[in-house]
């Protein structure tokens, strides 16, 4: 039985073939039909090419250094984490997002006008760059408001008589201009129409603008980020175009607007910083004079030359730990600022200053916390400017904010209980050397706490003054966030049109249409024959 069912399938495989093949003009019709498709895509299907570059991410590493010539508080500001501006590990992640963020890609739209683009006549959505005749803009205004597409149709007969006809959600409009350039008011906003270079007529063509916003995402899908090692801090970026001037300027001005925006942040922090640190600068000089003012009265008041002296060997001792508890209460006092700034209601949603958020100090460091934070305030300072209040996107971010400032509030906690529990134990270890003192009369060690006071503002005053000169000088001191390795090039070869996609597209167009085709003629065979066979039964009933 297996044998005979074999033998029957066997026929009935070979009855298929020999059905196709006996209809081998359907196969040939449907081949060419397919070859006139596939010639079709190779004709209109503009060559499109592959450009690409590498830049390297250069890590921001600060302009101070970590050894200030500060006597006995040369160490604080490394162990506070103050050894910088804004030095910090390179995040490649947080990067490429900045890289492939809408706001970034808009700019980039917005400088090389690709939301305006002008169709080339006679092909078929085709987009022209260089060879554009006609170029179109809008104001800032209506940059920032449009939300849909308007449609130009520009016709230019042979005396330079132009008329223009929109087409938009409000409906469609015509407008009639002796020359250009021409400013063409709509609904949406205003336009402006002009020629590239020189005047060209007659001309007819097509031209359309678009919210740069939506360009901009479309955008972050053809862009490609990928990172050339494990190990390195080096991008390859990659984009395709039809039109290869294009595809280059869009990767040269991606990078440049990268640029430009990490140096307007970097610049915005510092003016911030500076204005802070001129406020505390003049808070602590006043502190310092009425110290110093104390030490000159109380030595007149007990008659007091060279204190040192007489108690050298003692001082000798607690040397090592006086200068470890300055240092700590320098650094409280910075915490406490850095406290009292956050908190105070006023500055909700200010910059928290950049000298209080650097470097890469030990122990509970806040310094991640408040660049996230600093991020996050600039991210929505940003969105206000082209958002309104009410918008969820600013709801959300505010959420955002206020989450990122409870963990700053945190890592303050967490800062000054460490310093606190440090601060007890030296102080424990100080006051053994002070019970070896009880010789040393009590106006000795009042004058020592004097000391102490002075010397701390001192500190205190040499770090906001080191700090502010370094933040005046990197203002002035623009360097670029990113490096090009390799100019954007063009690859040699086109990645479309396929002339392999073409032949399979013939393929697989050629057998389907002739088997669909062929089945489907038999199947109605078939079924015709089955209706008049109903038929002639009846009639011989």
């Amino acid at each position: 039985m297996e044998s005979i069912q074999q033998d029957n399938e066997t026929i009935s495989l070979k009855q298929i073939i020999v059905y196709y093949l006996l209809h081998w003009r359907v196969f040939v019709v449907a081949g060419f039909v397919s070859f006139i498709f596939a010639l079709l895509y190779l004709i209109f299907t503009p060559r499109t090419y592959e450009m690409m570059t590498r830049v390297q991410l250069i890590e921001d590493k600060g302009t101070s250094g970590s050894n200030l010539n500060m006597g006995d508080a040369s160490g604080l500001m490394k162990a506070f984490g103050l050894g910088g501006i804004s030095g910090g590990s390179l995040n490649l992640d947080d990067e490429m997002a900045k890289f492939m963020s809408t706001t970034t890609l808009k700019e980039v739209v917005l400088r090389l006008g690709l939301n305006a683009p002008c169709y080339k006549p006679y092909e078929y959505d085709y987009k022209m760059y260089d060879d554009a005749p006609l170029v179109l803009t809008a104001d800032l205004t209506t940059q920032e408001t449009l939300e849909t597409g308007v449609e130009f149709k520009i016709r230019i007969d042979e005396n330079g008589h132009v008329r223009v006809k929109t087409k938009s959600e409000y409906g469609k409009q015509k407008f009639d201009f002796q020359s250009l350039p021409a400013e063409i008011r709509l609904p949406e906003g205003s336009f402006t129409l002009a020629y590239r270079t020189e005047s060209v007529k007659p001309l007819s063509l097509k031209m359309e603008y678009t919210p740069a916003i939506r360009v901009a995402e479309s955008l972050s899908e053809s862009i490609l980020f990928d990172e050339y090692s494990k190990n390195s801090n080096v991008i390859e970026i990659t984009c395709t175009d039809y039109e290869k001037k294009r595809g280059v300027d869009l990767l040269n001005t991606l990078i440049d607007v990268y640029n430009s925006w990490e140096d307007s942040v970097k610049k915005k922090e510092s003016l911030e910083s500076i204005k802070f640190l001129d406020e505390r600068l003049a808070a602590i000089t006043s502190e310092l004079s009425d110290v110093e003012e104390k030490i000159e009265r109380y030595k007149l008041k007990n008659k007091m030359t060279d204190i040192e002296h007489d108690v050298e060997f003692y001082v000798e001792q607690m040397k090592e730990f006086q200068v470890k508890i300055i240092e700590l209460e320098a650094q409280g006092r910075l915490i406490d600022l850095l406290d009292a700034y956050v908190k105070d209601p006023q500055n909700k949603y200010n910059l928290v200053p950049l000298m209080l958020a650097s470097g890469d100090g030990g122990g509970e460091s806040t310094s991640k916390p408040v660049m996230s934070y600093n991020e996050a305030l600039l991210e929505r300072e940003k969105l206000l400017q082209s958002t309104k209040a009410d918008n969820p996107l600013v709801t959300q971010i505010n959420k955002q904010v206020d989450h990122l400032r409870k963990n700053v509030y945190l890592s303050i906690e967490n800062a000054k209980r460490t310093l606190d529990l440090t601060l007890e134990d030296l102080r424990g270890k100080e006051k053994l050397i002070l019970d070896k003192m009880g010789e040393v009369p009590t106006l000795e060690r009042e004058y020592i706490d004097f000391r102490r006071q002075q010397e701390i503002s001192q500190a205190f005053y040499l770090i906001l003054l080191q700090k502010r000169e370094d933040l005046v000088m990197s203002i002035g001191d623009s360097k670029e966030r990113v490096r090009v390795i390799e100019q954007p090039y063009i690859k040699a070869k086109s990645i479309a049109p396929r002339k392999l996609f073409a032949l399979i597209g013939m393929i697989v167009f050629t057998m389907f249409v002739g088997v669909v085709y062929l089945f489907g003629k038999e199947q109605f065979g078939v079924l015709k024959k089955e209706l008049w066979s109903a038929r002639g039964g009846k009639k011989k009933d």
